[in-house]
């Protein structure tokens, strides 16, 4: 028996140390379509609930490896162990669940929602970029306060909301920046007073229990990173190559900014933990000016110039809302002390935009699937290079390059800048040095070297060919040129060597990286190709090609029989060693060769077709406002062109069949008339003998019979007229 109690308490004592599986935990995020939105969730749904309490070895072992945390900001995958996400969305049309997200919530009217929130750990409300949301945040707290003793487990409740609830508070003096402790004399822009109006009330709905309902505010900064917002259209038209990018307003006023990352990491500290500050500025420690903003911007992605204009111009386009002109004049610097001493946050971009230029540009391409696109078409001449690079180009909207224009293009653009450099050194622009592009000086020195290079061969060459080495220097610069490196692009025919390839292509040792890979030789990524076409055909094939060509088509170019016959010697006698594949082959990014002598395709569509399988979808913005316009109208048009050929068809099939209708009827009366008239006289001839007969045999005695009845009037007149042609038969 003491042997059975013995187990028996074992048996409790186990059952007692066993642990109780924790309830995940789960937090509400309204409109976790947006951009705000879906960035958040996707951090959360990642982190483990209360990570942000203790800072471990390995998190700061991980804090620096920085190019595995850049690769996880992508990941949409949800952690195990991570908050399970619910939330609203504010275009339910077509939006399709992301893995990070546990629940999309669905309601008619404002009960069913409090069900939902009433359930949660952390309510997040965004009312940042959808005004209307203000209400509908203000009304779920009060709803939330108002059952309060109805609550099972304590709900955290944050308002985020915007600096520019602070955007007319007077300055400190002295120009001091703002710190949260004088959030109680901010001065809302009158844009947001009633952003300012909620974030009061939230605050004292916060203070009737908090242990069940528990208040934060967050004004955030502008936000920037990842696929971008505020600022998307500066990277959008830098993107773009525009010339000169658009500053809103002089660009002096000085911007509170924090990547989205960093007010997530913000969030996630509130929801692990409790603090005792309520209200919280959430930007990074940059102080940024508009303009210089933009000028980092396009001197990274762009053209490098900037341009300001008023309003009325920004807001043409399209690109730009009232509430992000609104942001974009703002004119505000804070010191965010709090979330820097008292949170433990391991900051994306710290420092701002400008430090971090590099990075967020990674991001904005990224998330915007804004890789570029590079195609290198290779071939004998005659093969058709040209025609299908340029329809690639046209497809894809990439820029074509050819060697004649490749030349005359960047020596343009090169003396554009040689002289834009002259006239900033004469006029002494006032740039600050930290806005002056640190590449120029080296890109000027480099522009005016290859220009003196142009001009001595041209001096001292009539045929004006150029040595590999100049050739090469020139696609290199073009090749890194903003509009090659934001859309890609498709080159016609060059290199035509191994060497040249490997010149154009390869890195120098002085460029090469420490611990590359010396299995193969070292490629700049940054130009190489992504996909080599290899044209092939025989040729008896590129002979008759040629030979079939129009005479005006062929005048003038390399296309001439002697010419022709001079340059598919020389693609033939490179060999297998020589030709610029074996390059490709060697660094491992071998090409792919197309046949194109069975090719019988109108300018080599069907080819053209096979490489835009290979390459895939275009990434880019696909058409522009303009365009889709176009093709709206285009196809509005053919649409009415396609209605009136088949009404037209419809009314000449119509009218044809009620002429031929008509003409049928006709036929027929006209064959009815002459039926009629051939019976007439048929029946006419037939009946001649018989009326002659009785003309001369009966009628004369039958008459004189008719007459006598018709005198004598007898009761029986048919026996008297019988009994009279009996008497008076002239044959009796």
């Amino acid at each position: 028996m003491a042997d059975d109690s013995d187990e028996e308490q074992v048996g409790e004592e186990q059952v007692k140390e066993e642990p109780v599986p924790e309830k995940p935990k789960k937090i509400f995020i309204n409109h976790i379509d947006t951009y705000h939105g879906k960035n958040i969730a996707r951090i959360f749904a990642r982190a483990k609930p209360g990570s942000t309490n203790d800072a471990t070895e390995e998190e700061e072992a991980e804090e620096e490896n920085s190019e595995k945390r850049q690769k996880q900001l992508y990941d949409e995958n949800p952690t195990e162990d991570g908050w399970k996400v619910l939330g609203t969305v504010k275009n339910t049309q077509g939006y399709k669940r992301a893995p990070f997200i546990q629940e999309i919530i669905h309601y008619k009217d404002r009960n069913q929602l409090i069900d939902y929130l009433k359930e949660v750990n952390v309510i997040i409300y965004d009312i940042t970029q959808d005004p209307e949301q203000v209400d509908e945040a203000v009304w779920a707290c009060q709803k939330l306060e108002s059952m309060i003793n109805e609550l099972d487990h304590q709900i955290t409740f944050i308002l985020l909301s915007s600096v520019m609830t602070w955007a007319k508070t007077p300055s400190n003096e002295e120009d001091v920046p703002f710190s949260e402790d004088e959030f109680r004399r901010r001065r809302a822009h009158p844009n947001y007073k009633e952003r300012h109006s909620a974030e009061k009330l939230i605050t004292k709905l916060g203070l009737t229990n908090k242990k069940k309902l528990l208040t934060y505010i967050v004004a955030t900064g502008l936000t920037y990173g990842m696929e971008e917002s505020v600022f998307h259209y500066i990277f959008k038209a830098a993107w773009h190559n525009v010339p000169e990018v658009p500053v809103v307003g002089k660009g002096t006023n000085y911007l509170p900014t924090i990547h989205i990352m960093d007010l997530a990491a913000v969030l996630q500290n509130l929801a692990d933990r409790h603090l005792k500050i309520r209200y919280v500025v959430a930007t990074d420690t940059s102080k940024d000016t508009l303009i210089r903003i933009t000028r980092k911007i396009s001197q990274a992605l762009g053209m490098g110039r900037v341009k300001t204009i008023d309003q009325e111009n920004i807001m043409l386009n399209g690109e730009v809302t009232q509430a992000d002109y609104d942001m974009l004049l703002a004119n505000m610097q804070f010191e965010p002390m709090f979330i820097r001493e008292q949170m433990n946050i391991k900051w994306h971009c710290e420092n701002g935009i400008t430090e971090s230029i590099e990075k967020i540009i990674e991001e904005y391409r990224t998330q915007r699937n804004l890789i570029p696109i590079k195609i290198l078409v290779l071939g004998p001449p005659a093969s058709g290079k040209t025609t299908i690079s340029k329809q690639l180009a046209q497809e894809y909207k990439l820029h074509y390059l050819a060697m004649k224009e490749v030349v005359e293009d960047t020596k343009n653009e090169l003396e554009q800048l040689v002289k834009r450099s002259n006239e900033s050194e004469q006029n002494e622009e006032e740039i600050d040095e930290e806005d002056v592009d640190e590449t120029l000086a080296e890109r000027v020195d480099e522009a005016r070297s290859v220009l003196e290079r142009l001009e001595e061969a041209r001096q001292n060459n009539k045929d004006a060919r150029l040595d590999d080495d100049l050739l090469t220097q020139i696609f290199k610069i073009k090749l890194m040129s903003p509009p090659c490196q934001n859309q890609g692009y498709v080159l016609d025919g060059y290199p035509k060597t191994a060497d040249q390839a490997t010149n154009l292509f390869g890195v120098s040792a002085e460029e090469e990286e420490e611990g590359a890979d010396d299995k193969k030789p070292p490629v700049n990524e940054r130009i190489i190709p992504e996909h080599v076409i290899i044209l092939e055909a025989s040729n008896e094939f590129l002979r008759q090609r040629i030979m079939h060509l129009p005479e005006k088509v062929v005048a003038g170019t390399h296309n001439t029989e002697l010419e022709f016959k001079r340059r598919l010697k020389a693609y033939n006698d490179l060999g297998d060693d020589s030709h610029p594949a074996k390059f490709f082959e060697d660094v491992d990014r071998p090409g792919e060769t197309i046949k194109i002598d069975d090719d019988l395709s109108p300018n080599h569509r069907n080819i053209v077709k096979k490489i835009m399988e290979r390459v895939k979808q275009p990434r880019n913005y696909g058409p522009t406002a303009e365009e889709q316009e176009i093709a709206k109208r285009n196809e509005i048009n053919e649409k009415e062109k396609r209605e009136r050929e088949e009404r037209e068809e419809r009314e000449r099939n119509e009218e044809e069949a009620a002429n031929d209708r008509t003409k049928k009827q006709k036929d027929w009366t006209t064959k009815l008339e002459q039926i009629k008239r051939e019976e007439f006289q048929m029946l006419d001839a037939q009946s001649t003998p018989l009326r002659n007969y009785l003309m001369t045999h009966v009628m004369p005695t039958l008459t004189k019979a008719l007459i006598e009845c018709c005198q004598v009037r007898p009761e029986d007149p048919i026996d008297f007229v019988a009994e009279y042609l009996f008497k008076n038969n002239p044959q009796v």
